[in-house]
């Protein structure tokens, strides 16, 4: 299952799995089949780039997708360590933009604000 999965992929990857699952249901309200305008697909909505960079070879396979979601948060999280909301906007913007603004978009900060209402209530 997709709980299954986010649960175990985040214990591998030393991550809390109520923050990957927030942020899945966020990106994609646990659909693996979604895909954005810009191409991201699945659960976490990867795009296509990101998802090779992870080793993911089908984006909407529910465990390579969860795997690479989790994988990737976790690489953000401890590139902004202490600072959570960074490493979700990151998710976004990505990490380079977050670092060079430090901080993020208004239009991000919804974003982030939505993730951690989710998370509060998981």
């Amino acid at each position: 299952t997709i709980a299954e999965s986010i649960v175990r992929h985040a214990k591998t990857y030393n991550l809390n799995p109520k923050l990957a699952a927030a942020l899945i249901a966020r990106e994609s309200k646990f659909n693996p089949r979604a895909v954005s305008s810009s191409g991201a697909m699945g659960l976490g909505q990867l795009l296509p780039s990101t998802a090779r960079g992870l080793d993911i070879s089908d984006g909407f396979d529910i465990d390579q997708n969860a795997r690479g979601t989790v994988r990737y948060l976790k690489s953000l999280v401890d590139r902004f360590p202490g600072q959570v909301s960074y490493a979700i906007a990151s998710y976004l913007e990505g990490p380079n933009a977050v670092k060079r603004q430090g901080g993020f978009s208004d239009h991000t900060k919804s974003y982030v604000e939505d993730i951690l209402a989710i998370y509060q209530k998981i």
